[in-house]
């Protein structure tokens, strides 16, 4: 694994475990006791906009794509 990798996971888990610890400072620790059904609910709410966030950056990513071909095409970019 490199460097880089490991410093990625590194932030990953530092802010999952933020997280995990404001939510049981937020609401205890109802959420082992939840029944289960209401997990998937949540999981399945938290997905939803998971893909709705990833729609919004996509169309933003590619209204930037049209706008660097466009710059391009004008011969405004260095390469």
């Amino acid at each position: 694994m490199s460097s880089e990798l490991l410093a990625a996971l590194e932030r990953f888990t530092g802010r999952l475990r933020q997280r995990l610890e404001q939510g049981a400072r937020d609401y205890g620790d109802i959420s082992f006791t939840r029944p289960a059904v209401e997990l998937v609910d949540e999981i399945q709410q938290e997905l939803e906009d998971v893909c709705g966030w990833g729609l919004i950056l996509w169309l933003r990513l590619d209204r930037l794509r049209s706008h660097l071909e466009h710059i391009e095409t004008q011969g405004g970019a260095d390469g």
